[in-house]
């Protein structure tokens, strides 16, 4: 869509500094950390060695030429000239979607809840509240027992939700779409205090503020000037949402062995998932070498139900891997931090070489997706603050593939068909 002029540009939105920048950094402290620490502080051992560091620099050499040739590439397509329409869309089919999307989101939420407190019973909510030592952890034992296939994957079009109600807003106002935001929120807050999932609240709330930062943001001032330190204030904010959120998940327990401090024990915890994420892979790694198939990079493919292990299967793939996965991190990992990074997965999917040119042209996607968004064209609007957020996660998991994306991906494309189709729809003129 042409009608939002572009912006000043935000260096942080740019995919090189969200993750080339962060990566080099903490792939430089997951080495440099002694394993002494890693033993006191994460109770695994140290796998990260040299050869681990300079694949991860390979990475964000990779993923830095792939962002450069997408600039190249970009400047040299030849796009025709298009003119604002004269009358604005009333985005009618639009709205219909997002109200859509708000009905099935609460429709699974609704269900998986009461599937959850079914089983644990109301006074689940206030032992949670209270910090009652094994009520959180019985709620994510719930979570994955009462989710139900094809049912709570839905509550993921919230992601896209969230997205077409900022673009409704900022066309039409907040007055349309604030109360059903509102609820998709809560249900969100709710399923990341009581069932320990903070990564669900950012993932409705990040691509949503990255949108109306492009949208309407702050145009001019002292104000434009401090959305140049987001990221810094974005750190404090996911500590602050992390130490809330850790103290109904464990807090109550650690203290319990001796813990003093919740500021120290949540920054140890909060600074642990991502270097042992990145220990986690460099283990992986070592252990499997090149398995020759994507089972990480195209895990909701196989995750799909009914046709999923068949198609799997049928392509020379297997569910052995996962199987000694879980094995691996079980016998040398810490289940608490057993995530597997999203660097470390391309390796043991494709090898080396492989994984340096899936790096590439994943850099090369993702900017041209972010000079889209930056011009203002629907795909880009829409599609890119969802890349954003996981690129944001990548050193931790690879999330844009992962199976909890699917419904979101789906969503957003019918979103994007149906703006498309409204921009293009001849407008009623009015009779003199």
């Amino acid at each position: 869509m042409k009608a939002q002029a572009t912006r000043a540009a935000i260096w942080w939105l740019n995919p090189f500094w969200i993750l080339v920048i962060p990566l080099v950094l903490i792939a430089f402290v997951t080495r440099l950390i002694p394993e002494a620490d890693y033993q006191l502080y994460w109770r695994l051992p140290k796998f990260f060695t040299d050869d681990d560091l300079v694949l991860c620099l390979w990475v964000a050499l990779a993923f830095s030429i792939g962002c450069l040739l997408a600039v190249i590439l970009d400047r040299g397509l030849v796009r025709p000239s298009s003119a604002e329409t004269a009358v604005t869309p009333k985005w009618t089919v639009l709205t219909r979607l997002f109200y859509c999307g708000i009905v099935v989101t609460v429709f699974a939420y609704t269900v998986w809840f009461g599937a959850i407190l079914k089983q644990a019973g109301l006074g689940i909510i206030p032992a949670v509240l209270r910090g009652d030592s094994g009520a959180i952890y019985e709620l994510i034992r719930l979570r994955k027992d009462a989710a139900i296939t094809g049912i709570t994957s839905l509550t993921q079009v919230g992601i896209g939700v969230g997205l077409a109600g900022v673009f409704l807003a900022c066309q039409l106002g907040w007055k349309k779409v604030r109360w059903p935001l509102g609820l998709v929120f809560f249900l969100t807050l709710m399923r990341a205090v009581f069932l320990a999932e903070r990564l669900a609240l950012i993932e409705l709330m990040l691509p949503g503020v990255v949108l109306w930062f492009q949208l309407r943001g702050l145009r001019a001032g002292f104000a434009r000037h401090l959305v140049n330190f987001a990221p810094f204030v974005g750190v404090i904010v996911l500590y602050s949402l992390f130490t809330f959120s850790e103290y109904f998940r464990s807090w109550g327990y650690y203290s319990e062995q001796g813990e003093t401090s919740l500021l120290w024990f949540t920054l140890v915890r909060l600074s642990g998932y991502y270097v042992t994420s990145l220990n986690n892979g460099a283990m992986l790694w070592q252990e499997l070498g090149p398995l020759g198939f994507p089972y990480a990079t195209l895990e909701w493919l196989w995750r799909f139900p009914i046709i999923g292990d068949v198609l799997r299967d049928s392509l020379g793939g297997s569910d052995a891997p996962a199987a000694l996965v879980s094995i691996i991190v079980a016998e040398d990992g810490n289940p608490e931090f057993n995530n597997p990074t999203g660097i470390f997965v391309t390796f043991t999917d494709y090898g080396v070489p492989g994984a340096l040119v899936f790096w590439v042209l994943f850099g090369c996607v993702a900017t041209l997706l972010y000079r889209a968004f930056r011009r203002g064209s629907v795909a880009g609007l829409f599609l890119y603050p969802f890349v954003f957020m996981g690129l944001t996660d990548q050193i931790r998991i690879f999330y844009l593939t992962g199976g909890r994306t699917f419904a979101a991906w789906l969503f957003l494309f019918a979103v994007i068909f149906v703006t498309r189709r409204e921009i293009r729809r001849p407008q009623p003129t009015a009779r003199a």
